[in-house]
Protein backbone atom coordinates (compact mmCIF):
# COMPACT_ATOMS: atom_id res chain seq x y z
CA UNK A 1 0.00 0.00 0.00
CA UNK A 2 1.50 3.23 -0.88
CA UNK A 3 1.03 6.70 0.68
CA UNK A 4 -0.43 9.93 -0.96
CA UNK A 5 2.01 12.19 -2.23
CA UNK A 6 0.37 14.71 -0.18
CA UNK A 7 0.22 12.29 2.86
CA UNK A 8 -0.44 14.22 6.06
CA UNK A 9 0.44 12.71 9.82
CA UNK A 10 -3.32 12.27 11.21
CA UNK A 11 -5.19 9.37 12.71
CA UNK A 12 -7.21 7.15 10.02
CA UNK A 13 -9.56 4.63 9.83
CA UNK A 14 -10.07 2.24 7.38
CA UNK A 15 -11.33 -1.26 6.70
CA UNK A 16 -11.12 -4.18 4.08
CA UNK A 17 -13.42 -6.55 1.93
CA UNK A 18 -12.27 -9.69 1.29
CA UNK A 19 -14.04 -11.84 -1.42
CA UNK A 20 -13.26 -15.52 -2.30
CA UNK A 21 -14.11 -16.54 -5.62
CA UNK A 22 -18.29 -15.24 -6.65
CA UNK A 23 -18.77 -15.00 -3.23
CA UNK A 24 -20.54 -12.37 -0.79
CA UNK A 25 -17.49 -10.26 0.13
CA UNK A 26 -16.51 -10.25 3.48
CA UNK A 27 -16.37 -7.28 5.47
CA UNK A 28 -13.69 -6.50 8.57
CA UNK A 29 -14.07 -4.41 11.49
CA UNK A 30 -12.72 -0.66 11.18
CA UNK A 31 -8.72 -0.61 12.09
CA UNK A 32 -7.39 2.72 13.65
CA UNK A 33 -4.10 4.03 12.45
CA UNK A 34 -2.44 5.96 14.65
CA UNK A 35 0.84 8.36 14.16
CA UNK A 36 3.49 9.08 16.86
CA UNK A 37 3.79 12.86 16.16
CA UNK A 38 7.77 13.40 17.02
CA UNK A 39 9.86 16.73 17.76
CA UNK A 40 10.53 19.32 14.87
CA UNK A 41 13.09 21.40 16.11
CA UNK A 42 13.79 25.14 14.18
CA UNK A 43 16.69 27.85 13.74
CA UNK A 44 15.56 31.35 13.14
CA UNK A 45 16.95 34.64 13.24
CA UNK A 46 16.07 38.17 11.96
CA UNK A 47 15.10 41.78 13.36
CA UNK A 48 12.98 43.40 15.65
CA UNK A 49 11.38 47.05 14.68
CA UNK A 50 9.99 49.24 17.63
CA UNK A 51 7.89 52.24 16.49
CA UNK A 52 7.95 53.92 19.31
CA UNK A 53 11.37 53.91 20.39
CA UNK A 54 14.12 56.44 19.51
CA UNK A 55 17.37 54.83 17.52
CA UNK A 56 16.27 51.70 18.84
CA UNK A 57 18.04 48.52 16.94
CA UNK A 58 17.28 44.58 17.81
CA UNK A 59 18.61 41.93 16.44
CA UNK A 60 18.18 37.98 17.48
CA UNK A 61 18.64 34.53 16.83
CA UNK A 62 16.41 31.68 18.35
CA UNK A 63 15.09 27.65 18.32
CA UNK A 64 11.75 26.46 18.19
CA UNK A 65 10.35 23.39 19.01
CA UNK A 66 7.13 21.71 17.62
CA UNK A 67 5.83 17.96 16.12
CA UNK A 68 7.18 16.88 13.61
CA UNK A 69 5.41 17.49 9.68
CA UNK A 70 2.91 19.44 12.02
CA UNK A 71 -0.65 19.54 10.16
CA UNK A 72 -3.49 22.23 10.35
CA UNK A 73 -3.48 22.94 14.44
CA UNK A 74 -0.43 22.33 16.43
CA UNK A 75 1.72 23.85 19.51
CA UNK A 76 5.24 25.72 19.33
CA UNK A 77 7.11 26.61 21.50
CA UNK A 78 10.08 28.86 21.21
CA UNK A 79 13.22 30.03 23.14
CA UNK A 80 14.25 33.64 21.47
CA UNK A 81 18.25 35.62 22.42
CA UNK A 82 18.14 39.29 21.09
CA UNK A 83 20.30 42.33 21.48
CA UNK A 84 18.30 45.43 21.89
CA UNK A 85 19.98 48.98 21.85
CA UNK A 86 17.91 52.14 21.88
CA UNK A 87 16.99 55.84 23.33
CA UNK A 88 14.88 55.96 26.06
CA UNK A 89 14.62 60.07 26.62
CA UNK A 90 16.32 63.11 26.12
CA UNK A 91 15.44 66.26 28.08
CA UNK A 92 16.92 69.70 27.84
CA UNK A 93 16.60 71.97 30.77
CA UNK A 94 17.57 75.74 30.78
CA UNK A 95 19.13 77.73 33.97
CA UNK A 96 21.66 79.73 34.59
CA UNK A 97 25.31 79.65 36.87
CA UNK A 98 27.61 82.14 38.35
CA UNK A 99 31.10 82.25 37.10
CA UNK A 100 34.43 82.15 39.72
CA UNK A 101 34.50 86.38 38.82
CA UNK A 102 30.94 86.63 39.72
CA UNK A 103 29.22 86.53 36.44
CA UNK A 104 26.09 85.15 35.81
CA UNK A 105 25.85 82.50 32.71
CA UNK A 106 22.70 81.13 31.05
CA UNK A 107 23.63 77.18 30.90
CA UNK A 108 21.62 74.61 28.33
CA UNK A 109 21.79 70.56 29.49
CA UNK A 110 20.85 68.39 27.45
CA UNK A 111 20.56 64.62 28.87
CA UNK A 112 20.64 61.40 27.31
CA UNK A 113 19.45 58.17 28.02
CA UNK A 114 19.79 54.86 26.50
CA UNK A 115 19.81 51.61 27.07
CA UNK A 116 21.20 48.26 25.87
CA UNK A 117 20.00 44.63 26.63
CA UNK A 118 19.85 41.40 26.20
CA UNK A 119 16.96 39.94 26.06
CA UNK A 120 15.45 35.86 26.65
CA UNK A 121 12.38 36.03 25.45
CA UNK A 122 9.91 32.60 25.25
CA UNK A 123 6.77 32.68 23.24
CA UNK A 124 3.69 29.74 23.61
CA UNK A 125 2.18 29.36 20.25
CA UNK A 126 -1.12 28.02 18.71
CA UNK A 127 -0.49 27.57 14.85
CA UNK A 128 -2.72 25.98 12.09
CA UNK A 129 -1.25 25.50 8.59
CA UNK A 130 -3.79 26.76 6.32
CA UNK A 131 -2.26 25.09 3.50
CA UNK A 132 1.42 23.67 3.15
CA UNK A 133 2.36 27.36 2.04
CA UNK A 134 1.21 29.49 4.24
CA UNK A 135 0.63 29.44 7.99
CA UNK A 136 -1.07 31.59 11.07
CA UNK A 137 -0.49 31.48 15.19
CA UNK A 138 -1.41 33.54 17.96
CA UNK A 139 0.36 32.96 21.52
CA UNK A 140 1.43 34.47 24.66
CA UNK A 141 5.15 35.36 25.14
CA UNK A 142 7.82 36.43 28.33
CA UNK A 143 10.33 38.92 28.03
CA UNK A 144 13.19 38.98 31.04
CA UNK A 145 16.51 41.38 30.64
CA UNK A 146 19.14 38.87 31.18
CA UNK A 147 21.68 42.14 31.32
CA UNK A 148 21.19 45.70 31.41
CA UNK A 149 23.25 48.49 30.94
CA UNK A 150 21.68 52.25 30.96
CA UNK A 151 24.12 55.06 30.35
CA UNK A 152 23.00 58.38 31.04
CA UNK A 153 24.90 61.16 29.24
CA UNK A 154 24.85 64.93 30.17
CA UNK A 155 25.86 67.92 28.07
CA UNK A 156 26.49 71.12 29.44
CA UNK A 157 26.51 73.95 27.61
CA UNK A 158 27.50 77.73 28.87
CA UNK A 159 26.34 81.07 26.79
CA UNK A 160 28.26 84.42 27.36
CA UNK A 161 25.21 86.70 28.14
CA UNK A 162 21.63 85.84 27.83
CA UNK A 163 20.83 87.82 24.43
CA UNK A 164 19.51 85.21 21.78
CA UNK A 165 22.04 84.98 19.26
CA UNK A 166 24.82 84.45 22.57
CA UNK A 167 28.05 82.19 21.90
CA UNK A 168 28.78 79.36 23.74
CA UNK A 169 31.86 79.62 25.55
CA UNK A 170 32.25 76.33 27.28
CA UNK A 171 30.88 72.40 27.20
CA UNK A 172 31.08 70.01 29.91
CA UNK A 173 30.27 66.49 29.01
CA UNK A 174 29.42 63.32 31.47
CA UNK A 175 28.76 59.97 31.39
CA UNK A 176 27.26 57.69 34.04
CA UNK A 177 26.65 53.86 33.38
CA UNK A 178 25.82 51.17 35.37
CA UNK A 179 24.13 47.24 34.79
CA UNK A 180 22.16 44.89 36.29
CA UNK A 181 20.95 41.38 35.68
CA UNK A 182 17.71 39.71 35.24
CA UNK A 183 15.15 42.83 35.00
CA UNK A 184 12.70 44.26 34.13
CA UNK A 185 10.01 41.09 33.16
CA UNK A 186 7.74 41.85 30.38
CA UNK A 187 4.99 39.91 29.38
CA UNK A 188 2.54 40.80 25.88
CA UNK A 189 0.53 38.82 23.18
CA UNK A 190 1.78 38.25 19.88
CA UNK A 191 0.25 37.30 16.19
CA UNK A 192 2.10 35.41 13.73
CA UNK A 193 2.19 35.15 9.28
CA UNK A 194 4.62 32.62 7.95
CA UNK A 195 5.00 31.82 4.18
CA UNK A 196 7.18 28.74 2.80
CA UNK A 197 7.75 25.68 3.50
CA UNK A 198 4.42 25.53 5.97
CA UNK A 199 5.77 22.52 7.55
CA UNK A 200 9.68 21.36 7.17
CA UNK A 201 12.10 23.37 5.46
CA UNK A 202 12.62 27.31 4.94
CA UNK A 203 9.91 29.53 5.17
CA UNK A 204 9.79 33.76 6.32
CA UNK A 205 7.92 34.99 8.75
CA UNK A 206 6.15 38.18 10.14
CA UNK A 207 5.26 38.88 13.65
CA UNK A 208 3.66 41.65 15.65
CA UNK A 209 4.00 41.62 19.63
CA UNK A 210 1.63 43.30 22.26
CA UNK A 211 3.67 44.24 25.22
CA UNK A 212 1.90 44.79 28.30
CA UNK A 213 3.85 48.00 28.91
CA UNK A 214 3.84 51.28 27.27
CA UNK A 215 6.40 51.99 23.94
CA UNK A 216 7.50 48.73 23.58
CA UNK A 217 5.08 47.01 21.06
CA UNK A 218 7.17 45.75 17.90
CA UNK A 219 6.91 44.02 14.59
CA UNK A 220 9.24 41.06 14.27
CA UNK A 221 10.56 39.81 11.05
CA UNK A 222 12.09 36.79 10.62
CA UNK A 223 13.66 33.62 8.65
CA UNK A 224 13.11 29.88 10.23
CA UNK A 225 13.98 25.98 9.04
CA UNK A 226 12.18 23.53 10.46
CA UNK A 227 13.76 20.07 10.45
Amino acid sequence: MKFNKDFHKVNTKSRTAIIFDKNEPIITNYATTRFSPGISIGAKAGYNFYPDLENSKSYFVGATVSPYKSYRYYWQAELINSIHKYNAATTITTGFSTSANGVRQPTRTTTTVSYSNINNEIPLLIRYNINNFIGIGAGIQANINASEKREEHTKTEYFESEKPDSIIIKTEEKTVSNSESFTNFKTGLLFDLTIGVARIGPSFGARYVINFEDNFNYFQLYGIWKF
